[in-house]
């Protein structure tokens, strides 16, 4: 029996930790522009409250986040198997598609929503909100990232 080559999914995963180092880089620098927004405004508390919700966010998101990385690990494993039938490869193409699909309706909601928003000197409640939106996107893909390498690795020792 031929065992998997896990070469593909070890650079993936290596991708990954590498766009979370930049992700979590661009947080703290969002974080630190919103502070010194809120701190221009007077309204410091406003920056604490963004990060409570946007935690709240991610305990509301980790279950289905989780899920599909989980979704999403177990067919790059499945992929890996050296001797795939057409049937097998055109069945792991469309769990592909179908999470792409999925990561793909999470990011454009996010672009959306930033996108629509009235600019701040329109709107006075605006700023927070972008902050909540921004933090949350930002975690959101940090968790997919590290739930995707926790579940892969995870199901590598289980093999």
């Amino acid at each position: 029996m031929a065992s998997n080559d896990f070469k593909k999914l070890n650079r993936q995963m290596m991708i990954y930790r590498i766009v979370q180092t930049i992700l979590t880089g661009l947080l703290i620098v969002l974080a630190i522009v919103f502070q010194s927004k809120f701190a221009a405004l007077n309204k410091p508390d406003l920056f604490i409250r963004s990060v409570l919700f946007s935690v709240v966010g991610q305990l509301v998101l980790i279950w289905p986040v989780y899920k599909l990385a989980w979704r999403d690990a177990g067919v790059e494993i499945e992929g890996s198997s050296p001797k795939l039938t057409k049937e097998q490869l055109a069945a792991l193409r469309k769990k592909r598609l179908i999470g792409d699909l999925w990561k793909f309706c999470g990011v454009a909601f996010f672009a959306v929503f930033i996108m629509l928003m009235p600019d701040a000197k329109k709107a006075a409640g605006v700023t927070p909100v972008l902050a909540i939106t921004i933090f949350s996107f930002l975690l959101t893909c940090l968790m997919y990232f590290q739930c995707f390498n926790f579940s892969a690795k995870k199901q590598i020792k289980s093999m």
